[in-house]
């Protein structure tokens, strides 16, 4: 529409009800008024109309720019279809309820002395960090070289420690919270497995050509279905008090008013990543720990999810490629519907060349009889040789042939065939035999 009207329409229905008739969403129609300097209600102007008032309109600035404003509006029957594809996905979770409700009852445990192997193989490795950071310091500069690989302590980031690459647990957290970040992964755990669900750790897969190398990676498996399980704390900007500045420059010169350490955010992850099956929990030590049911009991609604949400996938995929053959079929048609065109044009070219020299050998015949000998009776001989070739080389006839003739035809019927042939035209099985 015209940006005149839309500025009419915006001062006489809501935006909320013009984006529902338009087809688009609310924000993308007032992203529309902000591009094309529409001027929109401020708030509360339909309750002042509604009561009665008469609330001043601001004027559309530049009304000559009169341009049009174009609108990315969803087709009615993709949005019907994403809503279809929405209630399916609410039912599934619903009907698979009762399964995540068996595996609910989750505590807190104090101890890790039933724990996961991972678990315990984590704790043993962060209770040596301490001690690995020393050694490794008092090595200096050949500290890489001279350590094992067993040896070497996590990078420091910010005060934390990712330990995924050290065989560990997926954690990136501070040895200070690590304790009870192991405790943690010891309930969801407990509570996972009581439901039948696997967890194992994978180790990093070859990469394949052009690819990034796959894992390591914790995995949660459950009735054919995986997803990922990571955890990692934040951290923040801390300005230094004047007494902790002036150590901190005691020993690095260049040290900033500013450090970052770890925060009190924490993030805990299933993460089904090849169908965005994917649930996300943050939050204090605290508010995690009173999730703990609701995490595992999301946990298992995320299976039936990704089933699907596979099953939606790969029937989008097939819709796709139906859709890419259809393309291709069209611009096939369209190519080969142009190539019949470009050869009608040569053939007429073609023919009017043969007519045109025609016309010139019987010009050149009439002057021949007045040449001198023996130019005269050459030109003869001439004129009969290319006139019989003329009429032996029907260069029309031959074009047509080619492009009607089966042979030249990878397929039946060709690309250029109308979809819906004539009454009056052949039999495929009749041309094919030609």
């Amino acid at each position: 529409m015209k940006r005149s009207e839309l500025y009419a329409r915006v001062w006489s229905t809501p935006m909320t009800k013009l984006a529902a008739e338009l087809g688009i969403s609310d924000v993308g129609l007032a992203k529309a008024c902000r591009r094309h300097a529409v001027p929109a209600p401020p708030r509360g102007y339909w309750a002042k109309l509604a009561a009665g008032q008469t609330p001043p309109k601001t004027a559309l600035p530049t009304p000559e720019l009169d341009v049009q404003v174009n609108f990315a509006t969803t087709d009615p029957e993709e949005r019907a279809r994403q809503q279809a594809i929405e209630r399916k996905r609410v039912e599934t979770l619903k009907a698979h309820a009762q399964v995540a409700e068996m595996t609910v009852d989750v505590q807190f445990v104090q101890d890790l002395e039933n724990a996961h192997p991972l678990v315990k193989a984590t704790k043993k490795y962060t209770d040596r960090i301490p001690k690995l950071i020393e050694q490794y310091k008092r090595r200096g500069v050949n500290a890489w070289q001279t350590t094992r690989d067993e040896d070497r302590p996590p990078g420091d980031s910010y005060g934390r420690y990712g330990l995924l690459h050290h065989g560990l647990l997926d954690i990136t957290a501070s040895l200070e919270s690590m304790d009870w970040v192991l405790r943690f992964h010891a309930s969801v755990f407990k509570g996972l497995m009581a439901g039948g669900i696997v967890i194992s750790r994978t180790e990093a897969q070859p990469a394949r050509r052009g690819a990034q190398p796959e894992g390591p990676v914790i995995e949660a498996r459950f009735k054919g279905e995986v997803f990922k399980i990571s955890f990692s704390q934040g951290y923040r900007r801390v300005t230094l008090d004047a007494e902790e500045l002036a150590k901190k420059r005691k020993e690095f010169s260049w040290a900033k008013e500013y450090e970052h350490r770890p925060s009190g955010k924490l993030t805990f992850s299933l993460d089904g990543t090849e169908y965005q099956a994917r649930k996300a929990w943050v939050g204090t030590q605290e508010k995690l720990q009173e999730m703990l049911p609701e995490i595992v009991r999301t946990a298992f609604q995320l299976v039936p999810l990704q089933v699907e949400m596979r099953k939606q996938r790969e029937a989008a995929a097939v819709i796709a490629q139906t859709a890419a053959e259809v393309r291709a079929r069209q611009e096939r048609r369209a190519h080969a519907r142009a190539e019949q065109l470009k050869q009608a044009f040569q053939m007429a070219e073609a023919e009017a060349r043969v007519r045109q020299l025609t016309e010139f050998l019987a010009r050149l015949e009439e002057t021949a009889a007045g040449r001198p000998a023996p130019s005269g009776e050459r030109i003869k001989v001439w004129l009969d040789v290319v006139r019989k070739e003329l009429g032996a080389r029907d260069q029309v006839e031959s074009m047509l042939q080619q492009c009607l003739s089966v042979p030249s035809w990878s397929r039946w019927p060709p690309d250029w065939w109308p979809t819906e042939p004539a009454s009056n035209a052949p039999d495929p099985a009749d041309s094919a035999e030609e």
